[in-house]
């Protein structure tokens, strides 16, 4: 990740080791800047689809997260909004082996809609209706490598989905997930030109490591934090995290378990960090 010369800021207040919580870094920061624009642009006749990809543990569910804040915050409940349930961005998972239906009534679910037995004679229309009348901004597909990956016909009828979504709702979308994604809408000829691609590559080690696992052991409250930045530390921390975000937390709050369960300590020492690594799985390295 590019290193920044400013404080790692916080979503929430310290103290806690098992809060979700969002890591304002260089990369993230550029990546919801760049979801925010879209946001305050008018989709007209060609919305756009982000395409954010990255292992497992990126942070990219939490960048969608940070961005749906943001719109709410931004984009206040209208007086006049009537019967329609607000949804200033509409976040789903979609569930695996997807059809066009599926997808479409996982949105309907997401979007407050009660599914019946005639639901899916009218399930996209009745999305992209619901879609201008509840006021949504953006519509975000996470984990979307999971329904691109199936079969040919699936695959196809999935981008088709998601393109009915954006024309005829007129929305801008985000789908989430790993780098194959990015492949698959790159073939796809029509959705590569109204695509941008956002990727979240492993973090450097070194000084963006650091950065990071300094500003994690401050966000978990740990006894004397900055110690595990220090380059021996860190390094062996970034080589068992893979560089993969969700890792870092992992492994670090794995270690304070092990201080605290096993030896009766507060303070994380080296060694609960090496005991910690281990029960991390080795097939990462393959």
């Amino acid at each position: 990740m590019a290193q920044t010369d400013q404080p790692i800021a916080f979503s929430q207040s310290s103290g806690s080791l098992h809060k979700a919580f969002w890591i304002d870094f260089d990369q993230a920061r550029a990546h919801v800047n760049t979801l925010m624009g879209l946001v305050d642009e008018p989709p007209d006749d060609r919305p756009t689809c982000v395409v954010l990809v990255g292992q497992s543990g990126m942070g990219k569910t939490s960048i969608l997260k940070e961005v749906g804040r943001r719109i709410r915050t931004a984009y206040p409940e209208p007086a006049n909004l009537g019967e329609a349930r607000y949804l200033p961005m509409l976040h789903a998972v979609v569930p695996t082996h997807p059809t066009s239906l599926r997808i479409n009534l996982t949105l309907l679910w997401k979007q407050g809609w009660p599914l019946t037995r005639r639901t899916h004679q009218i399930a996209d229309l009745k999305v992209a209706e619901l879609l201008g009348k509840q006021g949504t901004k953006l519509v975000a597909i996470d984990n979307v490598h999971a329904i691109l990956t199936a079969s040919g016909r699936a695959r196809r009828d999935a981008l088709d989905s998601f393109r009915f979504l954006m024309s005829e709702g007129n929305v801008h979308m985000v789908v989430a997930g790993l780098d194959v994604a990015a492949d698959i809408f790159s073939d796809d000829v029509e959705l590569a030109y109204r695509s941008i691609i956002l990727r979240m590559p492993p973090w450097l080690p070194g000084e963006p490591s650091q950065q990071l696992i300094r500003a994690l052991a401050h966000r978990m409250g740990l006894i004397d934090p900055d110690r595990f930045a220090e380059p021996e530390i860190a390094e062996f921390i970034w080589r068992n995290s893979h560089g993969v975000t969700g890792n870092f937390k992992r492994l670090l709050h794995r270690s304070y378990r092990v201080a605290k369960d096993t030896y009766g300590r507060q303070r994380v020492e080296f060694s609960d960090i090496y005991e910690a690594a281990k029960f991390f799985p080795s097939y990462i390295d393959r």
